[in-house]
């Protein structure tokens, strides 16, 4: 019987809109960028980031999601595909057992900007 591929956990991905000439001037903004299909999402969204902020450095308990939506009044399937956004977009990230908040987002942004930076020769500072 020929063996599996060992595959390691699955990279999640999240589309994240930039509308050029269009800045996010606060952070609802931003959240409506992830999930730019709901903004009941995003809304939801911001609120689980802001609570596992205020989690940290310990972190939020993965278990908490059954408090969140029975509080929240979410489906399952919105909780999923909110912690889908939060992860792919890398603004939270799981850690035994714990959510936390990730580096991944600005990590992304600032590569994308060394990447533009070195193709254009136009240089960068943040204002």
């Amino acid at each position: 019987m020929p063996r599996r591929a060992a595959r390691g956990p699955p990279k999640q991905k999240t589309t994240i809109l930039f509308k050029a000439g269009n800045l996010p001037s606060n952070p609802e903004e931003l959240f409506r960028r992830v999930f730019w299909k709901s903004d009941f999402l995003a809304g939801e969204a911001h609120n689980f980031w802001r609570e596992v902020k205020k989690a940290e450095p310990a972190g939020l308990p993965i278990q908490a999601w059954k408090d969140w939506i029975s509080k929240r009044g979410m489906s399952v399937g919105q909780f999923y595909n909110m912690i889908h956004g939060l992860v792919g977009a890398g603004f939270i990230e799981k850690k035994d057992s714990r959510w936390h908040l990730s580096g991944g987002f600005l990590r992304e942004l600032e590569q994308m900007i060394t990447v533009y930076s070195t193709e254009s020769g136009l240089r960068y500072q943040l204002a």
